[in-house]
C-alpha cells in the first residue's frame, strides 16, 4: 500500500476524491490541492525533455490580457495566474517528457475509477436515505440532487464515470469475466441515476456524444456494425426509460417549469450575450485572464469567483482572438485525429475519444477553463494535453500498464 501511494500518478486524483466528497467529509481536498500543485509541477520539471511552443504560447496572450488591462485587486489576479502557470507545468505538455505522459494517463485513469466509485456512493447515500434534511427537502420539491459536491460537477462525474465503464464494457470479450462485466453494469446504473438527479442537461447531452464517439471510433473500419450498435444502444435506452424516469423529474420540472418543448438554453442567454459584448468591446486581449465586466458583491466578497455561462465564450472574452485560437488549434487538432485518423484506435484511445469530446462540448455551457481550482479546469487540460502528445508521437498507449484492462495479458488487474 505505501509502495502505492508513493506513485505520484495517484496523488492528485486522491487530492480530486476528497474535493468532490467535500460535502461529507469538510475541506481537506482543497486544503491540499495547491501544495500538491506545486509538488507535480517540480517533478515535471525535474523530468521535462521539451516544451511546446502552443501551449506557452496561449500562456503568454493570458499574460498580456492582464498586462493590458486594469484589473481590479480583488481577483488577485497575478497570484492566480502564477497557480494556472503551475498548473500548465504539471498537466499539460507546456513542460513534458515520456515519463510525465505516462505519468498523466495514468492520474486520468485513477481519476476515472475512482470517479464511478465517488458517484456509486453518492446514489448509495440516496437510496439509503443518508443524506441531509436539506437534500432531501430539495429533491422532493424539484427532484434534484447533487449529493456530496456541487451540481453541475455531479453530473460532469456521472458522464465521464458512464464514459469509463461504457470503455471497460466495449472491450469485455478481453475481460473475459462475466462477474465483473455484471459489476460495471451495477455501477452504471447508480452513475446514470446520478447523472439525471444532478439536472444538468449540458452534462447528459455530453454523456450521450462521449458514448456514441467512443463506439465510433472503435467501428470506424465497419459502419455497419456502428450502425447497429447504435440502434441498439437506443433500444436500451427506449427500453429502460421507464425505471430511471424518477430521477429525470430535476430536469423536467426544475429546469424547464415542466415543459418539455422549452428544452433550450435560455437560463444562460443572458450570459453568453454579455462575454460577446466584452469581446467586442476587445477582440484582440480580450478583457483580462480571469475576469468578468459584471462583477457583484459577491464576486468582490469571494476573492474574484466568476461565473461566465460558457468556456468557450469566456477565452473569447478574456483572452480575445489572442487566446481562443491556441486553444482551438489545440482541440481542433485533437478532435480531428481521434475521430478521422485512420489508424485503429485502442482501449486507451478509445477512452480518451469520449472524454475529449466531452470536454469539447461540455464547455460550452460551463465556465472552467480558466478556474485553476476546479477539478473540470485540471482534467479539461490534461486530457487535451494527452491527446496533443499521442498525435505528436511523445508517447504511445503501449507505454501505459492499463489499470483494469491489460493490454498484453486481457485480464483484470
Amino acid at each position: 500500500m505505501m509502495k502505492f501511494l508513493k506513485t505520484p500518478s495517484i496523488w492528485m486524483p486522491i487530492v480530486f476524491a476528497l474535493m468532490d466528497m467535500a460535502g461529507r467529509i469538510g475541506n481537506i481536498g482543497f486544503t491540499l490541492y495547491y501544495p500538491l500543485l506545486l509538488i507535480l509541477a517540480l517533478i515535471s520539471l525535474k523530468h521535462r525533455n521539451r516544451t511546446d511552443g502552443i501551449f506557452g504560447f496561449y500562456l503568454l496572450a493570458c499574460g498580456i490580457s492582464i498586462l493590458f488591462n486594469s484589473i481590479p485587486s480583488f481577483y488577485n489576479i497575478y497570484v492566480r495566474f502564477v497557480v494556472y502557470i503551475l498548473l500548465f507545468v504539471a498537466f499539460t505538455p507546456f513542460v513534458n517528457s515520456r515519463y510525465i505522459s505516462v505519468l498523466r494517463m495514468r492520474s486520468i485513469q485513477y481519476f476515472c475509477f475512482f470517479t464511478v466509485f465517488i458517484v456509486g456512493i453518492n446514489f448509495a447515500f440516496f437510496k439509503g436515505g443518508n443524506i441531509s434534511a436539506a437534500q432531501q427537502q430539495i429533491y422532493q420539491n424539484v427532484g434534484m440532487y447533487v449529493g456530496s459536491t456541487g451540481n453541475n460537477e455531479m453530473g460532469a462525474l456521472g458522464a465521464i464515470s458512464l464514459a469509463y465503464l461504457a470503455g471497460l464494457l466495449m472491450y469485455w470479450k478481453q475481460i473475459l469475466n462475466k462477474i465483473w462485466i455484471a459489476v460495471i453494469g451495477l455501477f452504471m446504473v447508480s452513475n446514470v441515476a446520478m447523472l439525471l438527479m444532478a439536472s444538468s442537461r449540458s452534462a447528459v447531452f455530453c454523456a450521450f456524444a462521449a458514448i456514441i464517439s467512443m463506439i465510433y471510433v472503435k467501428n470506424k473500419r465497419n459502419l455497419g456494425s456502428f450502425a447497429g450498435i447504435l440502434l441498439g444502444l437506443f433500444f436500451l435506452i427506449f427500453a429502460l426509460y421507464p425505471f430511471f424516469s424518477e430521477y429525470t423529474r430535476g430536469i423536467i420540472e426544475f429546469k424547464q417549469g415542466g415543459d418539455l418543448s422549452d428544452f433550450d438554453t435560455h437560463s444562460r442567454d443572458a450570459i453568453w450575450a454579455l462575454r460577446m459584448e466584452e469581446f467586442k468591446s476587445s477582440p484582440f486581449w480580450g478583457i483580462g485572464f480571469g475576469t468578468i465586466s459584471d462583477y457583484n458583491s459577491w464576486t468582490i466578497a469571494s476573492g474574484g469567483t466568476v461565473e461566465t455561462g460558457s468556456s468557450w465564450l469566456a477565452a473569447l472574452s478574456q483572452t480575445g482572438l489572442l487566446g481562443t485560437i491556441p486553444i482551438v488549434w489545440i482541440v481542433g487538432g485533437n478532435l480531428k485525429w481521434l475521430l478521422f485518423s485512420k489508424k485503429d484506435h485502442d482501449y486507451l484511445t478509445v477512452l480518451l475519444t469520449g472524454l475529449t469530446v466531452f470536454f469539447t462540448i461540455h464547455p460550452i455551457s460551463e465556465g472552467y477553463f480558466t478556474t485553476v481550482g476546479a477539478i473540470l479546469c485540471v482534467l479539461f487540460w490534461t486530457i487535451q494535453g494527452l491527446v496533443y502528445s499521442l498525435r505528436k508521437g511523445f508517447f504511445k498507449t503501449s507505454d501505459i500498464p492499463l489499470l483494469v484492462i491489460n493490454q498484453r495479458k486481457f485480464r483484470l488487474f
